[in-house]
């Protein structure tokens, strides 16, 4: 190969290598019409504080809403099982959990994985005072979850609020 080839080559070469993965990239980008809007997310979300025929009725008509979270005020994020579990609606997380609803810290306590919730705590001492959904603290969820052994191990620990007011601002 003589020496112009070679520097044709390179260029070629160098320039496919360098606008390869833009192309890929911008082919593999969602527009924002593909993702849910607000309002659908707060329908599912409020619904699932409340109603197990309306939630139902939302998954089954828009299965990918069910780990959608809505932001209340500025940092306050809640899904739907989230909303179930600080209102005590065992019926609804489980219709959740039935669907591949994702679960967090705040509804093992709610359903009364005290094990876990022991083992997080002592483990991540920061969690005892994490607010989930609206301030609502873990001891709030095992208490709505008629957890009262765990509640009353959160109580030893320090967490005596069931809400943490104004957190997010």
């Amino acid at each position: 190969m003589d020496r112009n080839s070679f520097i044709r080559k390179s260029i070629v070469l160098g320039s496919l290598a360098a606008t390869a993965p833009i192309s890929i990239m911008a082919h593999g980008k969602s527009d924002t019409e593909d993702l849910f809007d607000t309002e659908a997310i707060n329908e599912l979300v409020s619904a699932a504080h409340k109603s197990l025929d309306d939630t139902r009725k939302i998954i089954e008509a828009k299965p990918l809403l069910l780990n959608c979270a809505s932001q209340i005020s500025k940092g306050d994020f809640e899904t739907a099982m989230g909303g179930a579990s600080h209102m005590g609606r065992r019926d609804i997380v489980d219709l959740l959990i039935s669907k591949g609803a994702r679960m967090d810290i705040f509804s093992y306590a709610f359903l009364g994985y005290d094990d876990f919730i022991r083992k997080q705590i002592t483990e991540h001492p920061k969690l005892l005072n994490s607010p989930g959904p609206h301030g609502f603290t873990l001891l709030h969820h095992a208490e709505v979850g008629d957890r009262e052994e765990l509640a009353e191990w959160l109580r030893s620990k320090g967490l005596t609020q069931t809400i943490f007011k104004g957190i997010f601002g």
